[in-house]
Formats: structure tokens, C-alpha cells, sequence
């Protein structure tokens, strides 16, 4: 890649241009897999041309719209976690107290406006393939040697404000067997949360919905409580994974929703034919 001048706008907009956008999300649909818990994903039309184009007549002849209505709650398909999504005995991040910064519109502090919008070099973490798998063992745990082994093989590391991206192989059951996508998947430990946690990372991505294997709420609360850590769930990981782009430009825009506890999100990845 020839050498570029950051100064200069020219070349910076030849560099983004020049990037292999990988898209990591996962589509919305009804009966899409959500937590057993949780309400479930539903969009429905709300306007059809067929009814607009009588409404408008008078004022704009032959125009019409339509417009659909969704349901769903801000933790269903790819998502990010707020501050405020997981509580331990009641404290959120910071011994902040759950119960004194919750109303009915939502939370007056580590709502899901305060999630940043993320601009990070990003570590995919390609565990099935360090072990000459296509995909994980049912429930697998995946453990800090995984992790180790993982970057020794694919000679990379991971920096102080990184993200990391951890591929399970699980994605690809979300849109083909919901049942599978849900109970079976393989995730982290508690072990291999620490050994994140300790590396100083800015922001964690898996391809479940779970994140983590026996205990998803205490690694949850390990992040999002202890460290302060934003999590993304049920990434689409498998592109980067074929193409072994182990290292990236993550770039991910929350919505601003006040007072909320996470975001649908649609992460992208680039991946430059330099070092990015």
C-alpha cells in the first residue's frame, strides 16, 4: 500500500474507500431467537399504500407510504449492553444504586445514550480454528489458554483500549435453528472473562446471545459491573473468519436512547491492505 498522508483528506477518504467493509450483524425477524424471558421480536406493517394513497389524495394525488410498527426489546438480535442492563445485589458500575436512578421512562444514569460510539482497532479471536474446528463443542467453555492459543496462532495480540471479537462458530444457527442458536452454544468463562478484563479492553463481542458458559449472568456482571466494560452480543463473525481478517477497524453507533439498557446495533468491521 503506498504510503499515505493522514493530514490530508484526500488520502484519508482513499484509505476508507480502499477498506473491506465486513457487516456483523445479524438480521431482525419475527421468530427470531430471543431470551426465553425476554419479548419477543415483532413487526407488523402499519400503513399500507393501498390505505395512504386514499389519504392523501386531496393534497398530493397518486402519492402514498406505508410504514411498519416494531416491538421488541433493545436486547433482542445484535445488541449492545448499557451500564444499567445488569445489577449485582442491586449496584450497578461504581456502587452506583440501581433502585436510585431508575424511573419509568428509563435510568438518569448509564442509560444507553452514555454508550459511546466505538472507532477501535479490533482482535477477532477465531477459537474453533485454533483447534482446527469449524465450530465449538456444545457448551463448551472456552478458556484463557484458548484465548492465548488463538493469538499465538494467528500472530496477533491484543493492546491496551482494544476490542475483541470471539468467534464461537454459533452465528450461523441464529437464522437456522433458533432451539440450537439458543441452548447450545459455547462461550467464556469466568477464567477467560478475567484474562479479558486484565488486558484493558475497551468493548467485547461474541457471536451468542448468552456470551458465556455455565455462568452467562456472573461473566455479564464481571463486565458490565466490575469493569465497566460495554458487551455486544449475537455478532456475525464468520465472513472475517473466513477471510482470517483477524485485525480491524470496529465501528459501532449506538442509538441515543435515553434512560435505555442497551441497542439493536449494526457493527461493521474494516480492513485495510495496511496494518490498520
Amino acid at each position: 500500500m503506498p504510503e499515505l498522508n493522514m493530514t490530508s483528506p484526500e488520502d484519508f477518504v482513499k484509505m476508507v474507500s480502499s477498506a473491506k467493509v465486513y457487516d456483523l450483524g445479524q438480521p431482525y425477524f419475527n421468530g427470531m431467537p430471543v431470551h426465553p424471558e425476554d419479548p419477543p421480536y415483532s413487526m407488523v406493517i402499519y400503513r399500507y399504500h393501498e390505505y395512504t394513497k386514499k389519504l392523501f389524495e386531496k393534497v398530493a394525488p397518486g402519492f402514498s407510504d406505508s410504514m411498519e410498527l416494531v416491538i421488541t426489546s433493545m436486547h433482542s438480535g445484535t445488541h449492545i449492553d448499557a451500564k444499567c442492563h445488569m445489577a449485582r445485589d442491586g449496584m450497578l458500575h461504581n456502587g452506583v444504586k440501581a433502585a436510585e436512578i431508575v424511573k419509568h421512562s428509563g435510568y438518569t444514569k448509564y442509560g444507553t445514550e452514555e454508550i459511546p460510539i466505538y472507532v477501535k482497532r479490533a482482535v477477532l479471536l477465531d477459537i474453533p480454528a485454533s483447534k482446527n474446528l469449524d465450530i465449538l463443542p456444545p457448551r463448551y467453555g472456552i478458556t484463557a489458554q484458548d484465548l492465548e492459543q488463538a493469538l499465538k496462532l494467528q500472530k496477533t495480540e491484543i493492546k491496551e483500549g482494544d476490542a475483541v471479537l470471539i468467534r464461537t462458530g454459533y452465528s450461523r444457527y441464529f437464522t437456522t435453528d433458533k432451539e440450537k442458536y439458543l441452548h447450545d452454544f459455547a462461550g467464556i468463562t469466568e477464567e477467560s472473562a478475567k484474562w479479558l478484563i486484565d488486558r484493558k479492553i475497551s468493548l467485547l463481542g461474541i457471536d451468542n446471545l448468552a456470551m458465556a458458559v455455565p455462568k452467562p449472568f456472573t461473566v455479564h456482571l464481571m463486565f458490565l459491573v466490575d469493569a465497566g466494560t460495554h458487551v455486544m452480543k449475537s455478532l456475525y463473525l464468520e465472513d472475517m473468519a473466513r477471510d482470517k481478517a483477524y485485525v480491524s477497524v470496529l465501528v459501532v453507533t449506538p442509538l441515543k436512547i435515553v434512560g435505555g439498557t442497551g441497542s439493536l446495533v449494526r457493527p461493521i468491521a474494516l480492513v485495510y491492505e495496511g496494518k490498520p
